[in-house]
């Protein structure tokens, strides 16, 4: 792998992809922070040695501290796609320069985006540093799926030790299904914010704005329709992420073609039929068939990563 970190675009990647996990991760003490500067907790543990009375005023929801954790949401939905898309982006030999511009705009877009949500910032900053980062993603992901990949995805091959040991036809096609589970995955957030803009159910005050010529509070408010597509989106992460880090692990097990576009195929067709079942929704167990069949899939790379490299 150490030729990789001699190419300018795998480098560059590795740069930004670092900065916008640490700022991710970031989010997690400023909640923290929060939490004990605004007297919020969320857990019994967290208020131990207070008395009872105490307790029921800790043992509360804050504005400022759900802001921090709905930022923290925003990155992970985000920033996760990104380092996905990145990275099989940079191994497709883009042109330096542009490359350099996706990356850089991206990191500026989503520190852009926290600075917006956390002050926060009047709309539409924080919507068009989202919007810009989400373009950004979207861009090299057609590039990606645009592009014909062949052994180390380069014509200048930068991974020679693992060519020998990664068929073309199972990569390039994992690849081509991860790409598109994972726009399948970002296309959420879209669909969010659209629900939320035509049921007036908003998270911030600033965001009433976007319906209404002055902010009004009355358009805070929980609507189950926009809870249901928050909860698919939830789902997509907790599945599809596990799937591209399992499925990495497994191309490299060198599996039989058919048997993995079979795996690739099935689990991306069986999270689309979950989102449908999901959003419209479909009667059980629709919804529950097409979450267990991706699962199954995932599993079953497992077992085959385990089997070919367990030690303990």
């Amino acid at each position: 792998m150490a030729p990789l970190f001699e190419d300018e675009v795998f480098v560059a990647f590795s740069t930004y992809a670092t900065i916008v996990i640490l700022k991710t991760m970031l989010m997690g003490p400023l909640t923290v922070y929060f939490r004990f500067t605004r007297g919020a907790f969320a857990n019994e543990e967290d208020v131990r040695g207070k008395t009872d009375e105490q307790k029921k005023k800790m043992l509360r929801t804050h504005p400022e501290v759900e802001r921090v954790r709905r930022c923290h949401q925003n990155d992970v939905e985000n920033v996760i796609p990104f380092v996905i898309i990145g990275l099989l982006y940079s191994l497709t030999g883009p042109d330096v320069s542009t490359a350099l511009i996706y990356f850089r705009v991206f990191a500026g877009s989503r520190l852009c985006h926290t600075v917006a949500y956390i002050l926060p910032l009047p709309q539409p900053s924080r919507g068009l540093s989202w919007i810009t980062g989400m373009v950004v993603t979207f861009c090299m992901a057609y590039s990606v799926l645009s592009h014909k990949m062949r052994l180390g995805f380069r014509e200048v091959n930068t991974m020679t030790k693992l060519s020998h040991t990664i068929e073309g036809d199972v990569m390039a096609a994992f690849v081509t299904y991860t790409a598109v589970v994972v726009i399948k995955m970002m296309l959420m957030s879209p669909l969010t914010a659209y629900f939320r803009l035509t049921k007036k159910a908003f998270a911030n005050m600033e965001d009433t704005k976007l319906s209404h010529p002055v902010e009004n509070p009355q358009f805070l408010r929980v609507d189950p329709d926009v809870e249901r597509v928050r909860r698919c989106h939830q789902n997509d992460l907790e599945n599809i992420i596990p799937f591209v880090i399992i499925g990495l692990m497994y191309c490299l097990t060198g599996p039989h073609v058919s048997t993995a576009l079979l795996y690739f195929r099935v689990f991306a067709a069986s999270r689309i039929c979950h989102t449908v079942a999901y959003v419209l929704p479909l009667p059980q167990p629709s919804r529950a068939l097409s979450w267990m069949v991706g699962m199954v899939v995932t599993f079953c790379m497992a077992s085959r990563v385990l089997t070919k490299t367990f030690h303990l």
